[in-house]
């Protein structure tokens, strides 16, 4: 997967000129956090709602309603916003995408093409990540999950794939994670037409199970309504 896969295209921008209370409006419009800031189509800075409550009046700087309603009205986004910004292409491995997101800690990159020009593209952030994620577990379809931790050698993934075939069933997603011991690896499957005892059935005694469960299309989420 590339991040052009997973970014938002034609992103939700604003001007450096624009003034906090614009650019608060904007966000709050568009349900986004952050805003990529453009001069002429091409990225010079990128602001984030934090930036924008950050150079508010707070209670360590507290003024009157009128005057804080006059600085959100007439200070200008170019004045608040980051103006070193990470940026990545579309091309790039998302997974890079992500490491990048967090090693630098921020939520969100620009995505500029090709590099050097710094035309705006589009915008990746941590909650298209989090839809990979969902995507990559197949969090949505219904079958067995398995979370095992199986020998890290040649082979053993493929002998155990092997059985699932040959007792009908198909594996819809396959990720792997470090084992504790380097000579271990822990992996979660999602297998469709068989069902857990099967499953469970299939594995070999080096094949440690960790969680095996029979996962329906009913959503996990929980709601909360206060009086």
């Amino acid at each position: 997967m590339l991040v052009r896969d997973y970014m938002t295209h034609d992103p939700v921008t604003i001007h450096s000129e624009a003034t906090l209370s614009e650019a608060l409006n904007l966000m709050r419009a568009r349900n986004v956090h952050r805003l990529p800031v453009v001069e002429d189509d091409l990225l010079i800075g990128i602001v984030s709602e934090k930036d924008l409550l950050y150079a508010l009046p707070s209670v360590d700087k507290p003024i009157s309603w009128v005057e804080a309603s006059a600085q959100a009205a007439t200070l200008p986004v170019g004045r608040v916003m980051q103006h070193d910004v990470v940026t990545v292409g579309p091309d790039c491995p998302i997974e890079l995408a992500a490491a990048t997101m967090a090693d630098h800690k921020i939520g969100a990159l620009p995505v500029v093409s090709p590099p050097a020009s710094h035309t705006l593209v589009g915008i990746i952030t941590e909650t298209d990540i989090f839809r990979l994620f969902v995507d990559m577990l197949g969090s949505r379809a219904a079958g067995v999950r398995a979370s095992l931790e199986i020998d890290n050698r040649k082979g053993a993934l493929a002998s155990l794939f092997n059985r699932i075939v040959e007792a009908g069933g198909s594996v819809t997603t396959v990720s792997s994670f470090p084992a504790t011991s380097p000579k271990r690896i822990r992996i979660i499957l999602k297998v469709a037409d068989v069902n857990q005892e099967t499953m469970r059935i299939l594995l070999k005694s080096e094949e440690t199970v960790i969680d095996l469960r029979e996962i329906q299309r009913t959503p996990w989420t929980s709601y909360f309504i206060a009086d």
